[in-house]
C-alpha cells in the first residue's frame, strides 16, 4: 500500500465512524422521544462521551489525512471545488460540534440527573435539530468525495 493510499484509507476510515456515527446517533435519538427518563439520561451520558471522544477526534483524523492525501498526490489541490465543499463542510461541522453539541449535551446530562426532564427535553430538541443540519451537511460532504466535483 503506497502511503497516498494509506491515507485515504485512514481518512475513509474516520469519515466512516463520524458520518455513520452520526446517522446512527440520529436514529436513536428519534426513537428515544417517548422513552422514560432513565433511558434517555443513559443515551445523554453515551452521546456526550461518543461526541467528545470518537466523533470528534474521527473529525480531526479525516481532516488531517485528507490533507496529508491532497499534498501527495498530484491530481489533487485545495482550489479544486470537492476539497473546497470538503474543508468547508468538515469546518462547520467539527465547530458547530465543539462549541455547539457537545457543551450542550453536558447540560442535557445535568438536567435530567437533577430531574428537570422539561427543561432537558428544549435542550435536547435544540440539539437534535443542529445534528440533524450537521448530518445533511457530512452527507454533502460525502457526495463532494464521491462525485469530486472540479477535479
Amino acid at each position: 500500500m503506497s502511503q497516498p493510499e494509506l491515507y485515504g484509507f485512514i481518512h475513509v476510515v474516520a469519515a466512516i465512524v463520524w458520518v455513520g456515527g452520526s446517522i446512527t446517533a440520529q436514529i436513536l435519538a428519534w426513537r428515544l422521544k417517548s422513552a422514560d427518563p432513565g433511558h434517555r439520561l443513559g443515551f445523554a451520558r453515551d452521546m456526550r462521551f461518543v461526541s467528545q471522544w470518537i466523533f470528534l477526534p474521527a473529525a480531526l483524523i479525516a481532516y488531517l489525512f485528507g490533507s496529508l492525501m491532497v499534498e501527495e498526490v498530484a491530481a489533487f489541490d485545495y482550489d479544486q471545488a470537492w476539497i473546497i465543499i470538503g474543508t468547508a463542510g468538515l469546518f462547520i461541522a467539527f465547530v458547530t460540534a465543539a462549541a455547539f453539541l457537545v457543551p450542550r449535551s453536558r447540560k442535557v446530562v445535568r438536567l435530567l440527573e437533577s430531574g428537570r426532564e422539561p427543561e432537558a427535553g428544549a435542550v435536547i430538541a435544540r440539539v437534535s435539530i443542529v445534528a440533524r443540519i450537521l448530518v445533511v451537511i457530512l452527507i454533502v460532504v460525502v457526495w463532494a468525495m464521491v462525485a469530486k466535483p472540479g477535479l
